[in-house]
């Protein structure tokens, strides 16, 4: 049976939160405070998934899933499956990033004002993308490989997934929202696609530990 956790666990989840809201929601209104968007272009609250979705959604999908990998037990290959998950994570939002910038017609905004340019705004949430995109993927696959290897769980490791599960759905209602559309025209967008493509692939990889470890011999 996993361990109890640590009576500093809540601390490190909603210090994860706080965290992750100040440098996204927080630092981009005091971006927008300091050079508003022109009357032209939609602005930082315009967004939804950058309102309600940096603001909320991912702070307590981040600090949920920090509390789910802090109760559960370490087990074997940790390292390496958080390390090529946030790997891949970064390396896809740095990719989704570069993409957005070279687009001859995108879908311009307060941080990207015309093609090819952000604005400071711009280059530090296209910075704050990459980071929690490494985060995101990495929590993820922590979070579900230890919970393949870990057998019965406590209701505080379900519940806590199960949040960090529903905030994760918001957060990609919030991006369907701001789309309008089924294609993909905002750099943000890759955060909730990745997250689920994460979860999707960590779970695979759990769902096939626990075949291995049922079969005889």
């Amino acid at each position: 049976m996993p361990p109890r956790p640590s009576p500093v666990t809540p601390l490190w989840a909603v210090g994860t939160a706080v965290a992750v809201c100040a440098a996204g929601f927080g630092a981009l209104t005091v971006f927008s405070a300091l050079r508003p968007a022109p009357a032209a272009l939609p602005g930082l609250f315009d967004f939804a998934s950058a309102t309600w979705g940096d603001g909320l959604a991912l702070p307590i999908m981040c600090g949920a899933l920090v509390y789910a990998v802090r109760t559960l037990p370490a087990a074997r290959r940790d390292a390496p499956l958080a390390t090529a998950a946030g790997l891949l994570g970064g390396a896809l939002g740095m990719a989704t990033e570069a993409v957005w910038l070279r687009a001859d017609s995108p879908r311009l905004n307060w941080t990207l004002p015309q093609a090819h340019h952000f604005t400071v705004a711009g280059w530090y949430h296209a910075a704050f993308l990459v980071l929690v995109c490494t985060g995101a993927a990495a929590l993820w696959a922590l979070a579900l490989h230890r919970t393949a290897h870990a057998g019965r769980l406590p209701w505080r490791t379900k519940w806590s997934l199960a949040v960090a599960a529903a905030a994760g759905a918001a957060f990609l209602a919030l991006l369907m929202v701001d789309a309008r559309a089924a294609v993909v025209t905002d750099g943000r967008s890759l955060l909730g696609l990745l997250t689920g493509t994460a979860a999707i692939l960590a779970a695979a990889g759990g769902a096939a530990a626990r075949r291995r470890r049922a079969k005889p011999g």
